[in-house]
């Protein structure tokens, strides 16, 4: 799956499908005391874009986000907040270099999915292009 802005000049490759549901999955359920000061954030996780004016806010939600999501046990993540008894892949193999969920979620090469997110959102702001959902 492949998270882009409209004019092609930045890409993220998420991976899996189900690497982004998990992510959506565990910001909905861990951090729910927080969903109304990170809405933009929440409507960007779940359908995986956003409009050039909302860019900015998405980004700064996703660093509260991460701030949030480094204080939950890996163990905590949720793989799917529709059917909470699904079992993760990767239960009960959680890399030792993973501390939290703020640092689980990585890209399909291995970077800090969240740092990336926020990365092209804030790209998106300035350029003036909105991020949406590409094909691989």
């Amino acid at each position: 799956m492949l998270i882009q802005t409209t004019d092609l000049q930045r890409i993220v490759d998420v991976g899996g499908s189900d690497i982004w549901h998990s992510l959506y999955s565990t910001v909905a359920v861990r951090l729910r005391r927080i969903a109304k000061t990170i809405p933009h954030a929440l409507r960007f996780l779940q359908l995986g874009r956003c409009p050039s004016s909302t860019a900015f806010a998405t980004a700064r939600e996703l660093n509260l986000v991460r701030d949030a999501l480094s204080q939950i046990r890996p163990e905590q993540a949720v793989y799917d907040k529709d059917d909470p008894s699904r079992v993760a892949p990767w239960s009960g193999n959680i890399s030792g270099i993973v501390t939290s969920c703020g640092n689980m979620f990585l890209t399909a090469d291995g970077k800090d999915l969240l740092y990336e997110l926020v990365s092209i959102l804030t790209y998106a702001h300035y350029a003036n292009v909105d991020v949406e959902p590409g094909e691989v």
